[in-house]
């Protein structure tokens, strides 16, 4: 772990904001009462609620599922996501995603900040960031929280898709020539470079049998992250394929092969 280490640290304060806005939105921002999770149990529902799975499936993830598995098309998600409801909650919490990447990273169109960015997303996939010893301490130990709440990183394997179905999901709304693209693009970047990281390292589900723990996968997927963040759609085939080998355990490989076109 790195503990002592100045660049976990800044990793770190990332992931634990967008962290205190959601799930840990009733200790550091109770004022939100979970808009930007899934409500308060009272009177706030939640954004996530109208487009991530929790208490059972909803239309958004349904319509990713299926165009990932190629059992539905990417106009069949269009339609679903750019339903009003839909379209005012995927835009409220990419306002909050990108004002939080603005203060810790910076430009996304930049190549140094593309290189941070997935770093920090790697070192947050193989749980190698210093440990949230503050947080740990404010969660009670019969919190079913407590579990993770000392640790930066994901435990919850099909999170990585809902991340994508987020990013893909404002693509969708805004289109490739918004101003935001660019942070939109790394940012799936870093869930096609992660996701596998964290499956491979912490061995959560099935991914690329080439992805095997160690500096040199590392170096790989750094390498593809940085081309699939100047790819959208590459990064997005990707992250379809590893759904597949999620769901499946095996790939037709069709994916990498057009997303890494040129190694």
């Amino acid at each position: 772990m790195g503990d002592d280490d100045d660049t976990g640290r800044r990793y770190a304060a990332w992931f634990h904001d967008l962290d205190a806005w959601t799930e840990y939105w009733d200790i550091y921002h109770p004022e939100s009462s979970g808009r930007y999770y899934f409500g308060d149990g009272i009177a706030e529902p939640g954004l996530l609620s109208v487009f991530l799975p929790r208490s059972g499936a909803t239309a958004a993830f349904t319509a990713w599922k299926r165009m990932a598995m190629r059992t539905g098309t990417v106009a069949e998600f269009r339609e679903t996501v750019n339903r009003p409801m839909v379209v005012s909650a995927i835009m409220e919490v990419d306002g909050l995603v990108s004002r939080l990447f603005a203060q810790h990273f910076g430009r996304a169109s930049d190549e140094a900040v593309q290189r941070d960015y997935l770093r920090a997303v790697h070192r947050f996939a193989i749980d190698d960031l210093p440990a949230a010893i503050e947080r740990d301490a404010r969660i009670a130990d019969d919190d079913p929280r407590k579990a993770t709440a000392g640790r930066h990183t994901l435990d919850g394997d099909i999170m990585w898709f809902a991340w994508a179905l987020h990013t893909e999901a404002a693509v969708e709304v805004s289109g490739v020539r918004d101003d935001e693209h660019p942070r939109r693009a790394l940012m799936l970047a870093g869930v096609a470079s992660g996701c596998p990281a964290n499956f491979a390292w912490r061995g959560h589900r099935r991914t690329r049998s080439e992805y095997i723990p160690g500096d040199s996968t590392a170096a790989l997927l750094q390498e593809r992250g940085q081309r699939w963040a100047n790819d959208f759609q590459a990064a997005r085939s990707e992250i379809h394929a590893l759904f597949r080998i999620r769901e499946l355990g095996h790939d037709d490989d069709e994916g990498l092969r057009k997303s890494c076109e040129g190694e």
